[in-house]
């Protein structure tokens, strides 16, 4: 199954998709192909996302492209993203999983199909809806972002061969992974920020005694 059929049939039958992945297991030019793949991937919802940004009818864009940080923009993106896959991983690992990182990495790259499918025709319709039908333009990218999600809870289901309740429990556990990760990120950029203000301000006090 090459790249492109992967993720035309992710769209349609995501399982299938998984057993794929796992039969291939052990194929090393696949790995090359699902490293491309990744990075491909990755990129074109990269430029899905600026395309959105910069193209969305304004009074239906969620974010103005005079206050848009396009860094920002990028991390909101990717960081839900990767570290699901590292929450997710972690957790399968714990709870007797058998799915590798690559693997895991792969199949939650191909989730981001319908959003990079989805989203260029999604903008193109908000230039012709205004500000009265942003409930209707809402449902629809709502509606995308279920459709993502329950694609990377199906990949933990099927990818581990779990059942449904175990499923549940490991999603459960990778959101509050997810969400100590995210803390104690914000706690490391905290903690650094007062440590270099800390030494920026004795530097100047130096200085100025001298």
């Amino acid at each position: 199954m090459t790249g492109l059929k992967m993720c035309v049939m992710m769209l349609f039958h995501p399982i299938v998709v998984s057993e794929h992945i796992k039969r291939q297991r052990e194929n090393a030019p696949f790995r090359r192909t699902a490293l491309a793949l990744v990075l491909s991937l990755l990129i074109l919802a990269l430029a899905v996302n600026l395309f959105s940004i910069y193209f969305t009818h304004y009074p239906l864009a969620g974010v103005s492209v005079r206050k848009a940080n396009l860094v920002l923009e990028c991390g909101k993106l990717f960081a839900p993203v990767l570290t699901w896959v590292l929450a997710s991983y972690a957790m399968t690992t714990i709870l007797d999983g058998a799915t590798k990182m690559g693997e895991a990495m792969l199949y939650n790259a191909l989730t981001l199909v319908p959003y990079v499918v989805f989203t260029v025709p999604l903008v193109l319709l908000s230039r012709v809806l205004d500000g009265g039908q942003a409930g209707l333009y809402g449902v629809l990218t709502g509606g995308l972002l279920v459709w993502v999600v329950a694609l990377m809870i199906i990949g933990i289901k099927e990818m581990n061969e779990y059942s449904i309740p175990k499923t549940a429990l490991v999603v459960a556990l990778s959101l509050f992974t997810m969400a100590v990760i995210w803390a104690t990120a914000v706690l490391l950029f905290t903690i650094s920020s007062q440590f270099v203000t800390m030494i920026r301000e004795v530097y100047y006090e130096i200085i100025y005694r001298l």
